[in-house]
């Protein structure tokens, strides 16, 4: 995964009224093919529109934009692992390094990765040489940017980095392996959950705030303890909870990880009484028809209510 598996189309007005706006990418790899006609407006209004079929790799950029100023949009990266190939390649040409062929990526079917590993692996056999090797932060950084900011992808890298460490295949189904012996460990039981990734967007998982309170017990007494709890994000102070709590000073003894979806919101993590008491709460909100803002706040006047 390079740049969190997107990228930035930048696209800056002409000179004059309807001439062509000029556009660039971060980072600066021609992996789209990028069909251009957008103009710059006459006046100060001005739309910018762009479309991506599914599956294709022609981007389409139609409409206008005011002279002042430019704009930027994120793309996704519709193949992650080829776009990575392709920087690969990209790095090594610009460094004089003769490429013959195109840059390629081979996707594993769910499964083939541990019946490969049961069979020692196509690869296992092959010579080995490092290219080039780049350290990566410490996990506990990941960590805190996949709690703090709610980073979904890292999320599901290291659910797959867990794999890998713990059985040397990082895949999903290893890594959920790992999970699943985590969570029995806890004392959480097979029946109280049903997990089909590491990052909880998957519409399948399921689990109760009984469970996720009896998690968030177990990590506090772990002998992690004090990393977990600086992991989490701060109400009224920083990571997802930055804007709410507004105006409350106590809310500060709120340390609590968000989680949305459409029609879902939920809050999870700790309060810290008035009289030093700290508490484990989860507050999962399914389904609803109202908007996410109040339903946030009803959750945000219950959490007051905890630390009163």
């Amino acid at each position: 995964s390079i740049n969190d598996n997107s990228l930035s189309l930048n696209v800056k007005p002409g000179k004059d009224a309807g001439e062509p706006v000029t556009i660039s990418l971060w980072p600066p790899l021609e992996y789209y093919l990028i069909d251009n006609r957008a103009v710059t407006a006459q006046n100060r209004e001005g739309k910018i529109e762009i479309e991506r079929e599914p599956g294709s790799r022609v981007v389409r950029i139609r409409g206008k934009i005011q002279r002042e100023g430019g704009k930027s949009y994120l793309l996704a990266i519709d193949d992650p692992a080829l776009y990575a190939a392709s920087a690969l390649a990209d790095a090594l040409t610009r460094r004089g390094i003769v490429i013959s062929g195109k840059a390629a990526a081979k996707h594993r079917y769910p499964g083939e990765a541990a019946m490969e590993n049961q069979r020692g692996g196509a690869a296992a056999s092959l010579p080995k040489v490092e290219l080039a090797r780049r350290t990566s932060p410490p996990l506990i950084e990941s960590l805190r940017i996949i709690l703090k900011e709610s980073q979904n992808l890292q999320a599901e890298l290291v659910l797959r980095e867990v794999a890998r460490a713990r059985c040397d295949l990082g895949s999903l189904e290893g890594g959920l392996k790992e999970m699943k012996s985590f969570l029995t460990e806890a004392g959480i039981g097979e029946d109280e959950y049903h997990l089909e990734d590491g990052s909880g967007l998957s519409r399948l998982d399921l689990v109760t705030p009984a469970t996720v309170t009896k998690l968030l017990r177990y990590m506090h007494g772990s002998e992690y303890g004090a990393v977990w709890m600086g992991l989490l994000p701060i109400a009224g102070e920083d990571g997802t909870l930055r804007w709410r709590f507004g105006g409350v000073p106590a809310a500060r003894r709120i340390r609590a990880k968000t989680g949305t979806l459409s029609h879902v919101s939920a809050l999870s993590g700790y309060a810290e009484t008035a009289t030093g008491e700290l508490l484990a709460f989860s507050i999962l909100a399914n389904h609803y028809n109202g908007s996410a803002w109040e339903i946030r706040r009803v959750i945000d006047k219950i959490c007051g209510a905890l630390i009163q």
